[in-house]
């Protein structure tokens, strides 16, 4: 395009927006996006899960780039599903699922809470409101939390930024508990992470005596905004049933991180 060339652009509405995804993992197309002879589409991934051959007519698929697709919607831009909420994001298409799901600040987010129909932007300040207690615990970095062998999460406000955290106390494994970290809330922006350190000090002396043993262990924080009940099937801290005390309970202390992708650093 000349530089004196202006650009152009068009509004149109798209009335089916599964045209918009491969017919086969139902995904957002994004390039490379590939067809058969007969003009069949499928994204990369898909083509190789097929061996490459068209699920449709079984011609050879994998070779030949649908090219007018991928123009048309690497200039598409849509916005955000939450702009009524505040969010002024135009997004190109094949990012928009992720960018709601996971990084939008202005996604509402539910309440874990049993029972509790709150979603919404505020979920740090209805929890200290609505559902403040034992299970409830501010902290800023670092917190030292009592555990009850029963206990389905423990909620940890943090004070600096406003997430929310939940310990799960996991009974999905065999002579134990399974300990985790998950954030009711969006990903950091750009590229950061977050981490997340438990440890736990148990084996008849308590915390803190001579002879106690300690399980520690480390993983990605990751992000939800919706938590239904789910526990990490990896990257927990296992804590097996000697550990807990008479009454039931355990002290864990936990740490969260935020981690820069780029340098690999790490800061409180």
């Amino acid at each position: 395009m000349d530089e004196n060339e202006q650009r152009r652009t068009l509004n149109v509405t798209v009335e089916d927006l599964d045209t918009l995804d491969c017919p086969l993992c139902f995904s957002p197309f994004d390039a490379p996006i590939f067809q058969c002879k007969n003009g069949h589409a499928a994204c990369e991934a898909c083509c190789t899960r097929i061996h490459g051959l068209c699920s449709s007519c079984d011609e050879p698929i994998g070779e030949i780039r649908c090219q007018p697709l991928e123009r048309a919607i690497a200039c598409m831009l849509a916005p955000c599903a939450f702009a009524e909420h505040g969010c002024t994001r135009r997004l190109m298409y094949a990012e928009k699922a992720v960018h709601e799901a996971l990084l939008c600040h202005y996604a509402p987010c539910a309440c874990p809470f049993p029972g509790c129909g709150y979603a919404g932007l505020g979920l740090r300040d209805h929890i200290q409101g609505a559902h403040a207690g034992g299970d409830v615990v501010s902290f800023a970095g670092s917190a030292a939390v009592t555990l009850r062998r029963g206990t389905a999460f423990v909620v940890l406000l943090q004070e600096t930024d406003a997430r929310v955290f939940l310990l799960l106390n996991g009974g999905d494994v065999p002579s134990g508990r399974s300990l985790s970290v998950v954030c009711v809330g969006p990903c950091l922006a750009g590229n950061k992470s977050m981490e997340y350190e438990l440890r736990v000090v148990g084996g008849g002396g308590g915390a803190g005596t001579s002879g106690s043993l300690s399980l520690s262990a480390s993983g990605p924080v990751a992000c939800t905004r919706l938590w239904m009940g789910y526990h990490p099937m990896e990257g927990f801290l296992f804590v097996p049933d000697a550990y807990w005390s008479s009454s039931g309970a355990v002290s864990v202390t936990v740490h969260v991180r935020k981690l820069n992708c780029e340098r690999q650093g790490l800061t409180a």
